[in-house]
């Protein structure tokens, strides 16, 4: 079974813990496993879509642009098999 993960990183959270790549880091790891998506709703101006990509290409997942409005952009995230 395939477990989804959501993750909104335009909500902001106190911390260096709570950094939004730090937490979209954890996220991966668990996408990387295998059996997992992972949604991921961010804010084109606080983490572009090129540095989302790049994650993707580093970890060899795969990443697709659902949504884009104005500077909010929704990808998700799988293992690229």
């Amino acid at each position: 079974m395939i477990k989804e993960y959501f993750i909104d990183l335009t909500e902001k959270k106190p911390g260096c813990t709570e950094n939004p790549v730090v937490r979209l880091s954890q996220l991966l790891s668990r996408v990387e496993e295998g059996n997992a998506v992972l949604k991921v709703v961010s804010d084109e101006r606080e983490i572009p879509l090129k540095v989302l990509e790049k994650l993707a290409e580093k970890r060899g997942l795969k990443i697709i642009l659902l949504e884009r409005d104005d500077t909010k952009i929704t990808v998700v995230y799988s293992k690229d098999t």
